[in-house]
């Protein structure tokens, strides 16, 4: 329900362009947290689908398709874009980084890091990133975007996302069965112990960041 809403408004407000960009990230991230399913494990599966993730994701480019759409902001558009290549990109690189054989390291220590750690990068992951934002780059081009913009707004929220994943995103671990969590209720029913990062700072507020990390270059740079 939380797509369609915000599909809606981005079809609604922006028309065709920004909807099809749209379409295509929540089309190829579907696909590829399809990707070696059992391979992920614990890790993603613990991420599960909620309306706030969708929110995170997409709440910017919506307001952006009614800034630009209906309100006819010039660079709200090209933000649009950047916004999207940035969220493709961190999925992207979430969900191929987790079939990497190599183990994830902390991008601000280089520190090895268990699969599914916020902050963690691994070479095959940011490859895949940077191809997600590539890939919307050529489709906003397709439809009248800047790609440049779209590319450097990608990138840009990708090394955002993992800058703040590894520094101010919480995590906690439960005592109980060692698990490294998002939030303090672990499903083994114990309390998990603040680990790292700021209460309040949950992945959702760390995709938004980097949503809006991609908007603002793209606009600048466009």
């Amino acid at each position: 329900m939380a797509a369609a809403l915000v599909g809606a408004v981005v079809l609604g407000a922006g028309g065709w362009t920004p909807a099809l960009l749209l379409v295509l990230f929540f089309s190829s991230s579907s696909l590829l947290t399809r990707l070696g399913w059992a391979r992920k494990g614990g890790a993603e599966r613990r991420r599960g689908r909620r309306a706030a993730q969708v929110v995170a994701n997409g709440g910017l480019p919506a307001v952006l398709a009614v800034a630009g759409g209906l309100l006819g902001v010039e660079w709200a558009l090209p933000a649009l874009a950047g916004a999207l290549a940035a969220t493709t990109a961190d999925t992207w690189a979430t969900e191929v980084g987790l079939l990497s054989p190599a183990p994830p390291r902390l991008i601000t220590t280089g520190a090895v890091v268990e699969p599914g750690r916020s902050g963690g990068v691994t070479p095959l992951g940011t490859a895949a990133g940077v191809a997600g934002a590539g890939v919307l780059a050529v489709a906003a081009a397709l439809v009248g975007l800047p790609a440049a913009a779209t590319l450097l707004g990608g990138v840009a929220g990708l090394v955002a996302d993992s800058l703040l994943g590894a520094t101010l995103q919480v995590s906690y671990r439960c005592p109980v069965c060692g698990r490294t969590l998002e939030e303090p209720a672990c499903p083994c029913g114990g309390s998990g112990r603040l680990l790292h990062g700021l209460p309040g700072i949950t992945n959702d507020v760390v995709n938004l960041l980097a949503s809006a990390t991609g908007a603002a270059v793209a606009a600048l740079v466009a």
